[in-house]
């Protein structure tokens, strides 16, 4: 029973690992398309931009794995589980990362913008060379708490059958009458992950992208 239960958890915690994973790529590649639509000096693209950034912000996010799940085959278009468990969790936290790129858009110093206007840098030019290398070290901090939220969220896929980290917990836990132990697992599981995984990678980009800032930082 007890052996049953470790593999339980040990496939329902590579299934969240690839989950988030995969999410956390669709927010990544998202919320920097949208964020930069919403600091766009054109209008109707930033009015779009505002228009997503609030839809996935302000509804929940069961209730949109479920439409993607339930009632898109209505219409004729049915996505398997891991479609929807990546891109679902993906798109919802997209909203909320286009947030924080547009933050650390806008928190770039105005003096950067006028010395690239006195050096006649194009647009593009300017937000490629100048401001986004510093608004990607300025927002990184927030970045490591949104995909930690984001890896908390990867427990609601269980309501469209896939049974990741949580759900493989309460099936070892019924099986075996052992709920101390695999909901204790379960419950420190997520940290742990957050911990060895996350953290770490984001705090190494940190050091990698503004290292003299970093190091005077942390000592």
């Amino acid at each position: 029973m007890l052996s049953f239960g470790v593999a339980a958890l040990a496939k329902g915690m590579l299934v969240t690992l690839i989950v988030t994973l995969g999410a956390s790529l669709v927010t990544s590649v998202l919320a920097l398309i949208v964020g930069l639509m919403r600091v766009s000096p054109i209008k109707p693209v930033r009015w779009l931009a505002i228009g997503y950034i609030e839809f996935f912000r302000g509804t929940s996010l069961l209730v949109q794995v479920y439409w993607w799940f339930f009632v898109l085959p209505i219409f004729g278009l049915a996505l398997s589980p891991w479609t929807v468990a990546i891109f679902g969790i993906g798109l919802c936290a997209s909203g909320y990362g286009a947030e924080v790129v547009r933050a650390a858009i806008q928190a770039v110093d105005r003096g950067q913008y006028e010395a690239s206007i006195a050096l006649n840098f194009s647009r593009l030019t300017m937000m490629r060379r100048i401001v986004m290398p510093q608004a990607i070290r300025a927002l990184l901090p927030s970045w490591g708490n949104m995909l930690i939220e984001l890896l908390k969220a990867t427990s609601l896929t269980f309501f469209i059958t896939i049974a990741e980290f949580t759900s493989a917990a309460k099936l070892a836990a019924d099986t075996t009458g052992n709920y101390l132990l695999f909901f204790t697992v379960a419950l420190f599981g997520y940290y742990i992950i957050a911990r060895a995984l996350i953290t770490p990678f984001v705090r190494w980009l940190e050091r990698r992208l503004s290292p003299g800032f970093v190091r005077e930082a942390m000592a």
